[in-house]
């Protein structure tokens, strides 16, 4: 049974729990070292040995991880805990935009346009770094009181081109409601995939119902083949304008789209800036245009004015005069003009044949910083795939289709390959085995381990525990903390006084029932003969250090036990305590020491121990009910 820690990782405390998933639960937490309120998205328990779900999840915080946007939700930090992973997350107050739609309804058009605007700056910025988010839906658009949106939820977020199927073919990625159809099709995906997403989420924002509806399996049929009503036949109060844009995210083809969330984005601010402008009069024609494709679905600016055809002639053949001189003025810029030194582009060291360049080196960037290199020489970039990597960071280039250096003809695509950072390693099972061969399998799979001893009733050198638990997947030379049973005896090394050491305890077990006979051991050890003789008491209290029971060495024949004591020699002194009947069940505290006719000697040296009153406190046990 895995539990839900009340403090993940002696960090975040855990106030309330705010939400589940099918594949994880939210809580709300404070992060006790810097003061602040966190998300905690901890993977459900019954996923916690299946390495598919570890997978997913350790990819979700990695994908995260590399997005800074005011869009996307922040993850701060990710770890595991009584062997549940869990990821830190920015803290967003208010609720998410399904919550908005099932209290409200359909949105106004101000409103809808506003926080349709802010999902696509958010994805767009995953566009531009090489990922499709893949699953946009009202409950992954989480509205903060002062209207700012974050879209959260990238734990399946994928390289621009991956499969919508896993690798037995299974259909894993997305909701059927907001399918976009090459999702439903199972085919590669692309940001114009997340650009349908948002036109079903605008398009239910502003009808207050979406395109399709039935079972899951109808609704994805229809995205593939059938075409919703036009929303401003759903609800005439919608402006053509806003009607069209909706309609160009929502075609079936990917190309017939707005090509990424940014460019959906910017005929939306359009739309919105020309209403502003023009208060009430939301039919007006959006300044931008969405592809050329779908022009004629939207009206020219100018429809309808008076035209000067003498001067649109004049001015068309100016336009041609320029445009003719366009391909003479690049070709000098590029010659002349282009920086003598540009990041990532190597100095040419011999001339390159016209119309050719040569390849940047851009391995190491990111997908957004490798196109604009590329880019400002006249070249193109495609992301072609993904592959593990010791020591380049996730999403960043490990291999390029054409060397560095090499001479290209302009407007070549270069190929890429993004990193999906070290590859991953399954902690093998490491409780109950003997420590030299956990140690011995922790460094065959190139994991690093770390050995604390301790109490156990298990046999000396056996593995009690680990950290992280079996099956969890980490990065090769990841740390392995192992809990290695001492058995019970227990190295102490405590002094008291001058020459007296408390070597070690023996406590062959800790859990007891009301009644039964305590047994515990001491080694003793003196450096030199006593100048006083001693007794040995051992007292059995409870948290607030009342004694409950007791067992003294007492004096024999005019002696004290210590009497007896051979200086250099280790001392077996055995106690019996009888657990008093009636003991409440609950904790308590073995405490030992030495007193003579002037008191307690003095605990001048606890070691590893605490000391209270010139008393060892020794380990704690515990009677059941």
């Amino acid at each position: 049974m895995v539990d839900t820690p009340t403090i993940f990782s002696n960090r975040y405390q855990v106030l309330a729990k705010i939400g589940q998933g099918g594949l994880a639960e939210v809580y709300r937490a404070q992060d006790v070292a810097l003061g602040r309120l966190v998300a905690v998205k901890a993977l459900r328990p019954e996923y916690v040995a299946d390495p598919a779900f570890l997978v997913r999840f350790h990819r979700e915080a990695q994908s995260a991880a590399n997005l800074t946007h005011p869009n996307i939700v922040a993850v701060y930090d990710f770890g595991q805990d009584l062997g549940r992973p869990y990821i830190v997350m920015e803290y967003v107050p208010g609720r998410d935009l399904r919550t908005l739609l099932e209290q409200n309804g359909a949105l106004s058009v101000h409103q809808a346009v506003d926080i349709a605007i802010q999902v696509c700056a958010g994805v767009g910025h995953a566009h531009r770094a090489g990922l499709v988010h893949g699953d946009l839906k009202p409950g992954n658009v989480l509205i903060r009181p002062d209207e700012q949106v974050k879209v959260v939820d990238f734990g399946l977020a994928r390289a621009l081109g991956e499969s919508a199927m896993d690798e037995e073919g299974e259909l894993v990625w997305g909701t059927p409601a907001y399918f976009a159809p090459e999702q439903a099709a199972g085919g590669n995906v692309l940001p114009a995939t997340d650009v349908y997403a948002i036109g079903v989420i605008l398009y239910e924002a502003l009808t207050g119902q979406l395109p399709f509806s039935g079972d899951d399996a109808e609704v994805a049929r229809k995205h593939l083949y059938d075409m919703p009503t036009p929303i401003n036949r759903v609800n005439p109060r919608i402006p053509e304008a806003l009607s069209a844009i909706v309609d160009t995210a929502l075609q079936k083809k990917p190309e017939e789209r707005f090509a990424t969330a940014a460019e959906l984005g910017a005929a939306l601010v359009a739309f919105r800036d020309r209403a502003a402008d023009h208060t009430g009069a939301y039919d007006l024609m959006p300044v931008a245009s969405p592809p050329a494709r779908s022009v004629a679905r939207w009206s020219l600016p100018w429809a309808g004015a008076p035209v000067d055809w003498v001067a649109m002639t004049l001015g068309f053949i100016a336009v041609l005069a320029v445009l003719g001189l366009v391909p003479v003025y690049a070709s000098v810029f590029r010659a002349y003009a282009r920086p003598a030194v540009i990041p990532g582009v190597p100095t040419p060291t011999a001339t390159v044949a016209p119309g050719q360049v040569r390849v940047p080196d851009v391995i190491g960037m990111r997908v957004e910083e490798a196109r604009r290199v590329l880019e400002s020489v006249g070249l193109r970039v495609e992301v072609t795939g993904q592959a593990n990597h010791p020591t380049i960071p996730a999403l960043a280039i490990i291999e390029q289709s054409v060397r560095a250096g090499m001479p290209v003809d302009e407007e070549t695509t270069i190929g890429v390959i993004i990193s999906q950072g070290p590859a991953l390693v399954e902690v093998p099972s490491l409780v109950g085995r003997q420590e030299a061969d956990a140690q011995a399998e922790l460094r065959q799979r190139d994991l690093v381990y770390e050995t604390r001893q301790t109490w156990s009733e298990r046999p000396a050198g056996t593995v009690i525990d680990q950290d992280p638990p079996a099956g969890s997947l980490v990065q090769a030379r990841s740390l392995v903390e192992m809990v290695v049973s001492r058995g019970t005896q227990v190295p102490v090394g405590a002094r008291l006084g001058e020459s007296v050491l408390l070597v070690a305890y023996n406590l062959p077990r800790r859990d007891y029932q009301a009644g039964d006979l305590l047994h515990v051991t001491l080694a003793w050890q003196t450096s030199a003969p006593l100048q006083r003789g001693y007794s040995v008491f051992v007292h059995l209290t409870d948290a607030d250090g009342r004694p409950i029971a007791q067992h003294d060495s007492l004096p024999a024949g005019g002696e004290r036990p210590t009497d007896r004591w051979p200086p250099g020699a280790i001392v077996q002194d055995a106690h019996e305590i009888t657990i008093p009947p009636g003991t409440p069940a609950g904790e308590y505290w073995l405490r030992v020491g030495l007193y003579g006719d002037e008191g307690r000697l003095p605990v001048t040296d606890p070691a590893d121990l605490h000391s209270v009153d010139n008393a060892l406190v020794l380990s704690p046990i515990r009677v059941g009910e």
